[in-house]
This record gives C-alpha cells, sequence and structure tokens, in this order.
C-alpha cells in the first residue's frame, strides 16, 4: 500500500486514536461514517483536520502524512500510546485558561524545567572527583 494514500494517512490516524475501524475513527472525529468512507475511495483525506489532529495531539505531520519519522513531535517512540490521564487532566486544565493565564502556565513551567536541569547540572557537577 502506498504510504502516502488516503488510507494509509486513515491508517495512521486510527492508530494514534487508538482504534481498530473506521466506524470508531469517525465517532471520535464526529464525522458520518459515509464521509470517511468517501475520503478512501476518493483518495484524499482534508487536510485541515490532518493538521488541528496533529497539533492538538502532538503528533509528527511527516509521521501523520508520509508515514516518516516517529509519531509524537518530540520523537520521544512512545508508539501507539495515547496521552495518560495526567496529561489529558492537564490540557482540560490548560484549555480552561484564559490566554493570559495559559502564557503565565507555560512560563512557570518553563521556569521549573529550566531551575530542575540546573539542579540536575549542579548534582553532576558535585560527582565529579
Amino acid at each position: 500500500m502506498n504510504k502516502y494514500s488516503a488510507n494509509s494517512v486513515l491508517d495512521r490516524l486510527q492508530q494514534a486514536v487508538g482504534v481498530k475501524s473506521d466506524s470508531a475513527l469517525s465517532r471520535k472525529f464526529g464525522i458520518n461514517r459515509a464521509t470517511l468512507g468517501n475520503w478512501r475511495t476518493r483518495n484524499s483525506v482534508p487536510y485541515s483536520i490532518c493538521v488541528l489532529f496533529a497539533i492538538e495531539n502532538h503528533i509528527s505531520l511527516n509521521w501523520l502524512l508520509a508515514g516518516d519519522g516517529s509519531m509524537f513531535c518530540d520523537g520521544s517512540g512512545q508508539g501507539t500510546e495515547m496521552l495518560n490521564s495526567e496529561h489529558e487532566k492537564l490540557i482540560e486544565l490548560f484549555d480552561e485558561l484564559s490566554v493570559e493565564q495559559r502564557q503565565e502556565a507555560l512560563q512557570f513551567m518553563s521556569d521549573k524545567k529550566r531551575i530542575n536541569d540546573l539542579e540536575t547540572a549542579v548534582l553532576a557537577l558535585q560527582q565529579k572527583p
């Protein structure tokens, strides 16, 4: 099967969503099952749907559309695992914030990561002879 075909893209969408059928995939996307069937028949999946799905789920467009590289943008190689409940809850909470609050939350998390990285570097330096 051509890895660039609509069938291949839809199969990768099924994999990313964690479903095994077109019916389940159409339910996940809130579209009619016949619409998804038409995409397969016409060998055309709406690009906008793929882009939005990829952005919202941190999925690599290169993987989704071309079948190349890792499924996830961070290259973590998480395979077909979907976001765990902690991640999902974090995203739900984040989505409920105002734009300003989102920026503050992102800055806090960025600062926290930087502090963790610095602490790790200090510990590594302390352990060197």
